[in-house]
């Protein structure tokens, strides 16, 4: 008698026979209805292969889970604990048997050593030697190698796109799932020749490889991104204060925030015009390529300042760097922070790092930042408001001080409080040029440019034109500063004979926020003469 028994419907034969022989070929003893001699009762011999086996395989499919026989053998395999459900088809499983995870063998080749071979092998060794099935390691290794199959697939496609390029040599026969997937990847990203639509499904597959397998507490249960202030409150922990020391992001929270990013953020590179930023954002998956891959990234974000996917570089390797325990994904982190100081998951992602390094304080600074800006996102600009305050004299470094002060700054020119606001952009401003004084980067000499020209918008707005203008001028003669519109430059020069170059453009970070800034009314003051 067999240890194996397949449960099918008999429309389904010829699909079942390829599982029966891949599993005969690696070493199980299987048994299914083809194996009945001339002559045997029927019923008798289900009956006792049934009973016998140690593991009972159900093929789910659309014939399958009409049959009232399978739905049998099911229910008692499921019963006794000997039940390892498989699906041919993707369908709705009899009632009774939805909790239980079923092999997906929808995108099965036929071959012995596909992944979903694999993973069946693994559940089945588990079933015979009498051992419980480690459902956590299953899963993992589940993701592992569904995205090997996602893989096969992609470079399909992939080479139905370049073929007739390639010679063809790739239509009939794609690439084995080994190491060769990687240089032909490699090839294919260098080339450009990747659909924004594979692209994210490359960035979804390398994922796992770039950040691993986190280890999420039971305890520590995930917050949805739209999830109410009070829940992130609530799961990342009370400010710090004396001696206690809280875990400020849990393993669920940061394993989210940098999944996030890293999908965003890859799925952007993938299709970067550079080959070198291709090839790095696909290297970053490896262990072996992982770090000279970041400083790769890292230096040339450095060197282009005006690439538009600049970002999007730093925020790759916070998430990615964070996740190994790679210092230079702290830092990246902060640069973020800066540029996009609105980025709850950002903020979320540095405080675990500062957590990480004993920088306690710095940590729960960061825990309420990224409360403020989730605040913020949900309409509630008061806890934000709140939220900010408490963080910012908490904040050691000045690089991230001056993004705080400049979001409170906006808070305040939201409500029309140009005198709050100017204050605050004048203190963002301030601490702008400490950094930039003592660590001089493209990324610093951007975000101290929106700055200066958010101070002279808010001193403008709230009546104090003449200081406005002055506060132009010594920000261009120190650091070269556009002026924020045309009418402001003109005026400046009118009413006040301020010297002021006639170079106007709004920074980048202020873009998107121009058109809200010039509907917002006009005070009813005159110029200070």
């Amino acid at each position: 008698m067999a240890d194996v028994f397949i449960s099918y419907a008999s429309e389904d034969r010829d699909r079942v026979r390829p599982l029966a022989e891949a599993l005969i070929q690696r070493g199980f003893n299987v048994w299914w209805d083809r194996a009945l001699a001339a002559g045997e009762d029927y019923a008798a011999t289900i009956e006792r292969e049934l009973r016998a086996a140690k593991a009972v395989i159900v093929v789910w499919t659309r014939s399958s889970v009409a049959s009232t026989f399978v739905r049998d053998e099911a229910g008692r395999a499921r019963d006794e604990g000997r039940l390892v459900p498989v699906m041919l088809d993707k369908v709705e499983f009899p009632l009774g048997f939805g909790a239980f995870q079923a092999e997906d063998f929808t995108r099965w080749n036929g071959g012995s050593n596909a992944p979903q071979l694999q993973l069946l092998e693994e559940v089945l060794r588990a079933k015979l030697s009498g051992r419980a099935v480690d459902s956590s390691a299953i899963e993992r290794r589940r993701r592992r190698l569904g995205a090997r199959i996602r893989l096969v697939s992609l470079l399909t496609v992939i080479a139905l796109v370049v073929g007739i390029a390639a010679g063809g040599r790739y239509l009939f026969n794609p690439p084995e799932p080994q190491t060769d997937l990687r240089a032909e990847l490699l090839r294919l990203l260098e080339e450009g020749t990747l659909t924004p639509e594979q692209a994210i499904q490359l960035a979804e597959i390398l994922e796992a490889g770039a950040l691993g397998e986190t280890q999420v507490a039971e305890s520590a249960p995930m917050a949805s991104p739209g999830a109410p202030i009070d829940s992130r409150v609530a799961e990342e922990g009370p400010a710090w204060s004396g001696d206690t020391r809280p875990v400020v992001v849990s393993a669920s929270v940061f394993d989210e925030a940098a999944r996030a990013t890293y999908r965003e953020a890859a799925r952007a590179l993938l299709q970067h015009p550079d080959a070198s930023v291709r090839r790095a954002a696909l290297q970053m998956s490896s262990p072996e390529t992982r770090d000279s891959a970041m400083q790769t990234l890292w230096s040339y974000a450095q060197s282009n300042p005006n690439d538009p996917l600049r970002d999007e570089i730093y925020l790759l390797c916070g998430a990615v760097g964070e996740a190994n325990d790679n210092p230079l994904g702290q830092r990246a982190l902060e640069v973020a922070a800066n540029l996009a100081p609105g980025d709850a998951d950002v903020w979320r992602m540095l405080a675990r790092s500062y957590d990480r390094t004993d920088r306690d304080q710095d940590a729960q600074a960061a825990v309420l930042v990224s409360q403020a800006a989730e605040a913020q996102s949900q309409g509630q600009p008061q806890i934000a408001e709140q939220r900010l305050q408490e963080a910012l004299p908490n904040l050691s470094a000045a690089e991230l001080r001056a993004p705080v002060a400049s979001e409170l700054g906006q808070l305040a020119e939201a409500r029309g409080d140009w005198d709050s606001a100017s204050a605050r952009f004048a203190q963002a401003y301030t601490l702008r040029e400490q950094t930039a004084a003592e660590t001089p980067t493209s990324a610093a000499a951007d975000v101290l440019e929106a700055d200066a020209q958010q101070l002279v918008i808010a001193l403008d707005r709230s009546g104090r034109t003449r200081e406005a203008c002055e506060r132009l001028r010594q920000a261009q003669a120190a650091h070269d500063v556009a002026a924020p519109d045309q009418d402001l430059l003109e005026r400046c020069r009118r009413l006040f004979r301020t010297q002021l170059r006639d170079r106007v453009e709004v920074a980048p970070q202020l873009r998107l926020r121009r058109e809200a800034i010039q509907q917002t009314p006009e005070q009813d003051v005159a110029p200070t003469p």
